[in-house]
């Protein structure tokens, strides 16, 4: 498995999937650190203190490094990140992570839609067999949008993060090409899109 270099943007009806730029910092210092999201991601909302210049610049840096990684584009601003982890060659899977960063984006399927673009980006161009992605049980929003993409349930972490002075659950999900096929149906289209943007 050989990732292009430079990793390609991805595009969907509503959204681009890009490298970073610098007006990111920006627009990540305006999106802040809102508690319910945080607490989504696994972090105690009442420990959680203003974003800074410096963390806003550190984000973008983060996600410039990493190899696999991209900013979530929408209207024209950055709203999260969406990155490929974990990869085993041997086994031809790998990880999948999105953070969302923007309460007025949320229940509005772009999660779903960057989800689906990148799924489409690992089997089609990578050649992978499946993504793995683990989240916590009570995110109810963001196992369903894993699930209209393809995701099903293939286990339960107990008491695996410890948030706000209680044991939370993690679910672990799980999609195999072949189930990501049969919900698109002829995946051959999806791999010219995705071929036409490596040519671009």
């Amino acid at each position: 498995m050989i990732l292009p270099s430079p990793l390609p943007s991805l595009r969907t009806a509503r959204l681009i999937l890009r490298r970073p730029i610098p007006s990111d910092i920006a627009d990540r210092l305006a999106l802040g650190r809102d508690p319910e999201i945080y607490r989504n991601l696994g972090a105690d909302p009442r420990k959680l203190a203003a974003l800074t210049d410096e963390q806003a610049k550190a984000w973008v840096e983060n996600i410039a490094s990493h190899p696999a990684a991209w900013v979530i584009e929408h209207q024209g601003r950055a709203i999260g990140e969406i990155l490929i982890d974990n990869f085993v060659e041997a086994d031809r899977r790998a990880g999948l992570i999105i953070g969302i960063l923007d309460p007025d984006a949320l229940g509005k399927g772009l999660g779903t839609e960057a989800i689906r673009a990148v799924a489409e980006f690992c089997f089609d161009v990578l050649d992978l067999h499946k993504l793995s992605m683990r989240v916590l049980a009570f995110n109810t929003r963001a196992i369903r949008a894993y699930e209209r993409v393809g995701f099903v349930r293939e286990g339960l972490e107990r008491e695996s993060a410890f948030i706000a002075g209680n044991w939370h659950d993690d679910v672990i999900v799980g999609l195999l090409k072949r189930d990501f096929d049969a919900l698109r149906g002829d995946p051959k289209p999806a791999g010219e899109r995705v071929a036409a943007q490596l040519r671009s």
